[in-house]
């Protein structure tokens, strides 16, 4: 059955399970809220337990914050006008079926057996040499990793956007922790021949970076979303290889302020959470760090998990739906602080029909589109490959 249901100033349209209350059939409904991929809340009615379905509801959650206010353990919600107490909520995220999703982390590599990744890794890739090692000498491509799609649980205290995803671990450094403009380029290229639908950049360099320019394009050709860190100077501009067309450019910000460290301006797409945040690190380690290279992977994971949920959504589609959905912080529109605004993940996943293919931003995509399918012949890439990569 459909019910509404009222909490503060909000109201939505619930599928409702209705049972007698016990604590079997309360145990009954809080597992299934917990598989039903939506948010959802047990509450009791009278003599009476209902479980609370809805795209459109709103609970607590440790990942995504929803300034209208929201159901939470304890507190009273109406439903079809009659009180109800909270018993338990879930926001729905861990459980969207991301596993189809391939989230390529183009980094310095990776903790393969951090508990909060196994099970999560496809192959990976050394873009600096060519190999397979991809062991993560400095532990920040172990922490984005995470912040993607690190696991839930007690024991885990890292918990990732979208926990089901796939991480494509591809380093892109020497043993001496540096890159170069080739190695990135190659890591963007290998993620895409490789069946990655997003791809992560934490790199920031204020220099030209050519290649891995080129590459962007090509995974944008290819219908492959990039999205990467605006860089932590605190100044309005937006580093490489964020500010290329092709790229979501991301800054970071908490509560409605922008960051101190945050990359602006004018090229700046997005922000996310960037400050204290809590992942794996390598030898079974967790750890908070903050940065747009925090920022960035939350906004990957989102990514994933609204490709999850629709698959046939091309780049453009997701960046609009990120940036139509967004939290408009600071001036009204699109600013120098905020981009679009601070990524609102309920809105984002859960929010809304298609958008259309129109592009939102002043960088991000081509207006005519253009796409190959995966693993086609390219001119494009054949030309990158010759002219810069050496292949």
């Amino acid at each position: 059955m459909t019910s509404n249901v009222t909490w503060g100033r909000n109201t939505a349209s619930a599928n409702a399970t209705r049972l007698a209350d016990s604590y079997q059939n309360r145990a009954l409904l809080q597992q299934r809220a917990a598989q039903d991929g939506t948010p959802s809340a047990v509450v009791k009615m009278g003599n009476d337990v209902a479980l609370l379905s809805s795209d459109a509801l709103r609970t607590s959650s440790r990942l995504s914050a929803s300034y209208n206010g929201v159901i939470s353990q304890g507190s009273s919600v109406t439903v079809d006008g009659v009180s109800a107490s909270v018993l338990y909520t879930d926001d729905g995220f861990s459980e969207i079926d991301a596993s189809n999703v391939i989230v390529a982390v183009v980094d310095t590599g990776i903790d393969a057996n951090h508990p909060a990744l196994r099970g999560r890794l496809v192959q990976g890739y050394n873009s600096y040499d060519g190999s397979s090692n991809v062991t993560d000498l400095d532990g920040h491509g172990t922490h984005v990793a995470g912040t993607i799609a690190g696991a839930w649980g007690l024991n885990d205290q890292a918990g990732g956007v979208a926990s089901t995803a796939k991480i494509m671990p591809i380093r892109a450094c020497d043993n001496n922790k540096r890159f170069s403009d080739l190695s990135i380029a190659n890591g963007v290229i290998y993620a895409v021949e490789h069946g990655a639908r997003v791809i992560n950049l934490s790199l920031e360099d204020q220099a030209e970076l050519p290649r891995t320019q080129l590459a962007i394009d090509y995974a944008h050709k290819m219908g492959v979303l990039v999205v990467a860190a605006a860089g932590n100077e605190g100044r309005n501009g937006v580093d490489s290889p964020a500010k290329y067309d092709g790229a979501i450019a991301v800054g970071s910000s908490r509560n409605g302020r922008r960051s101190t460290f945050s990359n602006g301006g004018d090229r700046l797409d997005l922000s996310a959470p960037g400050e204290d945040i809590v992942a794996p690190l390598p030898g079974n380690r967790y750890g908070a760090k903050s940065g747009t290279s925090m920022a960035s992977p939350y906004v990957a994971g989102a990514a994933a998990l609204i490709l999850a949920r629709h698959p046939e959504w091309t780049p453009e589609q997701v960046a609009v739906q990120l940036a139509r959905t967004a939290n408009d912080w600071g001036t009204a529109g699109k600013d120098n602080d905020f981009g679009y605004g601070e990524v609102n993940l309920f809105e984002a996943v859960y929010g809304g029909a298609a958008p259309s293919q129109r592009r939102v931003t002043t960088g991000y995509g081509y207006p005519n589109g253009g796409y190959q399918q995966p693993g086609a012949a390219s001119r494009l890439m054949t030309w990158i490959q010759h002219t810069f990569l050496g292949r």
